[in-house]
């Protein structure tokens, strides 16, 4: 016998030898056992991992238990067709969220093993009130968390202008409430203007409170073009608004450094995003009249300011045409009598002024008199001497005329109109021109002599 065939048959001897099971034996024996071990339907407190549905309506979810973030304990479940369409109306209702990853639950299941598909919960019901607890619990942790940091009240301490005309606007473009939101802002009676520019988020789900905190972000670079930001969703269903109750999303309104304005459109308590923004409405189309009450607030305040200083200068206007009455009055009163008193002034000077004119005229005649005889003597006087010395320069004029003095014998040589004095104003072969006391003598230079 080999060594093989030795070993193989020591291996069946020691089976013979213990009882063994086959697979199918074994997990029919789990059954069993857990069969006997839960007879009856438990309650059991676990969280959502994940949760997902067919179309034939099931609805099948991970289930999982943490401690420290990590995941101690696992297994899936289901919730067939006909019960869920009694569980999940009812858990919606009572707490206005559908069963999701995240959510702790406290559910009543049927502990089932199957040979081929192993264990597995089959859920008979889920109780709302512990997952509204969790959920409230969660909640009241962060506004307590917000609270110790300083945050509740941050966003609120910001200061509203007082019109405020730029907005941005975190929604979605599809909301219902979004256009409500327009329309009552474009086509409101009193023709308020009001700029906005939409930062497109999603509203709802999971990804809902990553999508708003980006758009704050993406706002927060073009700070300068803003008056206030306005988060509105509004319309459909109130479900999926957890996101609003996140600690992230809440922070980044809390920490926004322009005033944030909320109109997520439900009833229910306020979210604690809600409760940190600057202020809070119920609607869409209330962010929207809120914004234009503040414009009629501060046109009926302008309008009254308006009042107030037309009736101050209209009261002014009146004091001060009463005074300017008694003061034209005194005027008058004052040039009448100035008037009067300088009429009779001017009188005396005219009767003095007379008086003195005619004494001044009559002694400054005879002085007349005498200087015009003086003056008369001396311009006969100055004539004749002025007479005498003409006729002396008259006849030293006649002896120097150019004709006397080519009357006895000279002449006057010219080069081009113009006499010639020396020598070298002409040149061999000018034409020159020889005035004598009668004609003259046309030549041409042929040689210069300077002796």
């Amino acid at each position: 016998m080999t060594e093989r065939n030795r070993d193989r048959s020591g291996l069946m001897n020691i089976l013979s030898e213990v009882h063994t099971y086959s697979l199918s034996e074994l997990n029919s024996s789990i059954r069993e056992t857990l069969e006997l071990s839960f007879p009856s339907a438990v309650w059991v407190i676990a969280e959502i991992a994940e949760a997902r549905s067919n179309p034939k309506g099931h609805c099948y979810l991970e289930l999982v238990e943490k401690r420290d973030n990590t995941v101690i304990a696992q297994v899936k479940a289901n919730i067939w067709s006909s019960v869920f369409r009694t569980i999940s109306p009812k858990f919606e209702k009572a707490t206005g969220e559908r069963l999701k990853a995240g959510m702790q639950i406290l559910l009543s299941v049927n502990v089932t093993f199957h040979e081929v598909y192993g264990l597995s919960l089959n859920i008979r019901d889920i109780d709302p009130a512990y997952s509204l607890g969790e959920m409230a619990r969660k909640k009241k942790e962060i506004i307590e968390r917000l609270k110790k940091e300083g945050l509740t009240d941050l966003n609120k301490s910001l200061l509203l202008p007082l019109v405020p005309q730029r907005i941005a606007v975190i929604s979605s473009s599809t909301a219902a409430g979004y256009g409500d939101f327009i329309n009552h802002l474009v086509y409101n009676p009193a023709g308020y203007r009001v700029y906005h520019t939409l930062y497109q988020s999603s509203m709802q789900g999971q990804e809902a409170e990553a999508s708003i905190t980006a758009s704050l972000e993406d706002i927060r670079k073009r700070l300068a073009f803003f008056d206030a930001v306005v988060i509105i969703r509004g319309g459909g269903s109130q479900l999926d608004l957890s996101c609003f109750d996140g600690y992230s999303l809440a922070a980044a309104v809390a920490r926004f450094p322009i005033p944030v304005i909320t109109g997520i459109g439900h009833e229910r308590d306020d979210t604690v995003t809600d409760i940190v923004a600057h202020t809070r409405m119920k609607t869409p189309t209330a962010v929207a009249e809120f914004l234009l009450s503040g414009m009629r607030d501060f046109e009926v305040r302008l309008l009254s300011a308006q009042q107030r200083l037309t009736d101050l200068a209209k009261d002014m206007l009146k004091d001060e045409g009463h005074r300017l009455e008694l003061l034209a009055q005194g005027i008058s009163h004052l040039l009448t009598r100035r008037f009067h008193d300088e009429h009779k002034r001017l009188n005396t000077l005219i009767h003095g002024l007379r008086q003195g004119t005619g004494d001044v005229i009559n002694i400054n005649r005879n002085r007349l008199y005498l200087g015009v005889n003086r003056l008369g003597a001396g311009i006969r006087a100055y004539l004749q001497a002025q007479g005498s010395r003409l006729k002396h320069l008259e006849q030293a004029v006649r002896l120097l005329d150019p004709i006397n003095v080519l009357k006895r014998g000279y002449s006057i040589t010219y080069h081009r109109s113009r006499a010639v004095k020396d020598f070298e104003q002409v040149s061999r072969g000018n034409l020159i021109i020889t005035k004598l006391y009668k004609g003259s003598i046309k030549s041409t230079v042929e040689e210069k002599d300077e002796k």
